[in-house]
């Protein structure tokens, strides 16, 4: 595996953070690639055939039976500031999942995932277009999510958009999301959000939706049976 380019922690004394006490523990949360870091290294050496991501179980795969009316339009932005909308990835499968850059655990373990499915399907995989939407579009610009995308598999697109367009696209999608409570500083918060990859077919109709915690090859498995 060669697609996830980690980034070091600075240890030249700077706070990447902007905080200025070295002990303050929201350093960590402030810095996302501090997380990736940490959280790649455990996907990394967490074997595909055996066990599931730490301190997770299979919770299965919801079907078209189960779940319905997912996805839709939308009008976006990737992350090499091109303007998207549904209908550019049309002609291949989508592999979506809703989150934001200064999320601390759940969403680079995913992102990460995606990457990983992407890789074990090889060739066929070229098929699936991983698609990664940001939930905070005030601190998630172009800029930003270029730089986050860079960690992660070469052909992962990071999209943002004004607010109503990212709400829009996470209606589509039946996403919920919810800014938590500001902490010390106005770009200091959670988002809550739902913990779906969605897995779109080359018409946009939805196929699966896989929860949080499955492992790589599991997913693959189950998207390898459309291609």
């Amino acid at each position: 595996m060669n697609f996830l380019r980690l980034q070091r922690p600075r240890n030249d004394g700077a706070d990447p953070s902007g905080s200025g006490d070295p002990n303050d523990p929201r350093r960590l949360r402030r810095n996302p690639l501090v997380w990736i870091a940490v959280l790649g290294a455990i996907v990394l050496y967490t074997q595909y055939e055996g066990g599931g991501l730490l301190g997770t179980e299979n919770k299965g795969v919801r079907r078209i039976d189960q779940i319905h009316d997912v996805g839709g339009p939308f009008e976006l932005t990737d992350h090499n500031g091109r303007a998207v909308t549904a209908e550019s990835f049309y002609g291949q499968y989508m592999l979506v999942y809703f989150g934001y850059t200064w999320c601390p655990d759940v969403c680079p373990v995913e992102v990460l995932v995606m990457g990983h499915v992407i890789e074990i399907l090889g060739t066929v995989g070229e098929q699936v277009q991983p698609l990664f939407i940001t939930v905070d579009p005030t601190r998630d610009t172009v800029s930003t999510l270029a730089k986050y995308a860079e960690n992660f598999h070469p052909r992962l697109l990071a999209l943002t958009g004004r607010e109503d367009q990212v709400a829009a696209a996470a209606a589509a999608y039946r996403v919920y999301y919810g800014k938590g409570e500001v902490a010390n500083s106005p770009d200091d918060y959670l988002i809550d959000h739902t913990d779906y990859m969605y897995l779109m077919g080359p018409d946009g109709a939805f196929l699966e939706v896989f929860p949080h915690g499955m492992r790589p090859a599991e997913v693959a498995r189950s998207i390898g049976q459309y291609l």
